[in-house]
């Protein structure tokens, strides 16, 4: 199921449509499950941009761009280089830390509009953002040899992103039959803030 062209191009479609609803008004930040998602998904919202000539709305403004292009010589990851010019940027475990650290305070200085991660960003790195996508909510579980459903805490940590900011979008790109699910996870977050 996790592989099924049409319900990744469904996912791939809904997370474009959504960060386009919040680009050039709010910071976006979408979690994925593994390394190549990030640079699938940022490369997919991109080409979607370009495409639909919304790309300009991922640029904040001529200063943003100037310090995105000198970034953009320093960093190695090639994706990154591809994506940076455009105010998008991935986030994983495979880029090298300084790669990384430019990442975190390129977003956290709100030039990079864009940033597509791992998960593990929401478990050490403070970067309040006012919208959080989750796109997919199943993981490769090697024990089970099968797809199983991320663990809940996990999802709560991703969504916390958004809400430090005072308010916030959480936004959680699922299969139906687990909408229930996540509506009360969500509804328990809400009011454990309360």
């Amino acid at each position: 199921m996790a592989n099924n062209p049409r319900r990744l191009q469904l996912m791939d479609d809904i997370c474009y449509e959504k960060v386009i609803g919040s680009a050039g008004k709010h910071q976006v930040l979408i979690y994925v499950h593994t390394k190549q998602d990030t640079t699938d998904t940022a490369c997919v919202i991109r080409d979607a941009a370009v495409a639909n000539d919304t790309i300009r709305m991922f640029l904040k403004d001529e200063t943003s761009r100037e310090i995105l292009r000198e970034h953009t010589e320093l960093v190695r990851n090639s994706v990154l280089k591809d994506l940076l010019p455009y105010g998008l940027a991935i986030h994983n475990g495979g880029m090298t830390r300084d790669d990384r650290e430019s990442v975190e305070l390129l977003f956290a200085k709100r030039h990079i509009q864009v940033l597509v991660s791992t998960s593990t960003l929401a478990c050490g790195v403070n970067l309040p953002v006012h919208t959080v996508i989750i796109k997919g909510t199943q993981v490769f579980s090697p024990e089970k040899r099968a797809l199983t459903e991320v663990n809940p805490l996990v999802v709560t940590q991703m969504l916390g992103c958004a809400g430090r900011l005072q308010y916030g979008e959480g936004i959680i790109i699922t299969e139906h039959n687990k909408l229930e699910d996540y509506l009360s996870l969500i509804k328990s977050i809400a009011s454990n803030r309360n």
